[in-house]
């Protein structure tokens, strides 16, 4: 099929509002400065690089064209000009992650790349992709070593930092999760084909693949939907924010309900066929250096991404 590139996409475009809200309560929590300084101390992109590339098959035009077309093709799509490496790593459950700030690098699982069809794996490229343009990585980083750090920052301040890091823990993997809807809307501006977004999130879901052939996308939206439904219960939301307080993600049904709603919403389409001059405005760049180390910053960084300080 034919797709749509989307000149000049901006992720505040396709940003969901839970996203927003919960990184804006993330940085209303107190000790989030620090954590960053402390990220940046320890955990910098050359060591996350090492980590993640040292016994990983790097993606090129020429070992896996199809899947470096699948790559490039969402680049081109979702307006990244800048496209990151692609590495692939042993492991049979569907998934990718993204890695590194300043050089982000994306990791497809072999699973994902043996049980997807071309169209899914767009979805999931261009979900990891809407957390590279969103500039996610960052946080979601520090909330897969925040443990390790609450332990540094302890250790240091007699205890207290300790306390400091179990609510920003929370506050964190709450925006974790949140972030996780407006990256699957990225996943779906890069395939645009609903059908396929959703198969892709069934087969997250769990079906085996025996029963690929047998997946009934209709079943899965109208499960989505009763899911969603539970909200109109108080007791049902708690149910929901207890049971996924320490997760990273939210569950796949629960992202499913948001996507379709997106969708039903007629958003999708907007942004989807917009033309090329209706863009949002560039954000002004009059603060092109952080005032502490000189380091140049990217658009709408909230940290400096090599000394930790944080930006007005």
């Amino acid at each position: 099929m034919t797709r749509r590139i989307i000149e000049g996409l901006f992720s505040k475009e396709y940003e969901h509002s839970f996203d927003k809200r919960a990184l804006d309560a993330l940085e209303k929590t107190p000790g989030l400065e620090i954590l960053v300084r402390k990220f940046n101390q320890y955990w910098n992109d050359k060591v996350l690089k090492i980590q993640y590339t040292g016994s990983n098959l790097k993606v090129t035009s020429k070992n896996f064209p199809d899947i470096y077309d699948a790559l490039t093709e969402a680049c081109r799509i979702l307006s990244v000009p800048k496209i990151p490496d692609l590495y692939i790593r042993w492991s049979y459950d569907i998934n990718a992650f993204t890695a590194g700030v300043e050089n982000p690098i994306i990791v497809l699982n072999t699973g994902t790349i043996d049980l997807l069809t071309y169209e899914e794996l767009l979805f999931i490229i261009g979900h990891e992709l809407g957390h590279i343009k969103s500039q996610h990585v960052l946080y979601y980083q520090m909330s897969q070593v925040l443990p390790i750090i609450g332990e540094i920052i302890g250790s240091a301040t007699l205890g207290i930092g300790s306390l400091l890091s179990t609510g920003l823990q929370i506050a964190i993997l709450n925006w974790s999760r949140m972030s996780e809807f407006t990256a699957d809307r990225a996943g779906l501006l890069a395939c645009q084909d609903v059908n396929s977004a959703a198969s892709a999130m069934v087969k997250l879901a769990g079906v085996p693949q025996k029963y690929f052939n047998l997946i009934n996308i209709e079943d899965f939206i109208q499960q989505a939907k009763e899911f969603d439904n539970y909200d109109y219960d108080s007791l049902d939301r708690i149910a929901k924010v207890m049971s996924t307080m320490w997760q990273s993600h939210p569950w796949t049904v629960m992202r499913a309900a948001e996507f379709f709603k997106w969708i039903d919403s007629g958003q999708y389409d907007s942004v989807l066929n917009r033309s090329s001059s209706n863009n949002y405005l560039i954000p002004d760049l009059k603060n092109n250096f952080c005032s502490g180390c000189g380091n140049k910053l990217r658009d709408n960084e909230r940290f400096c991404t090599k000394c930790g300080n944080k930006i007005e």
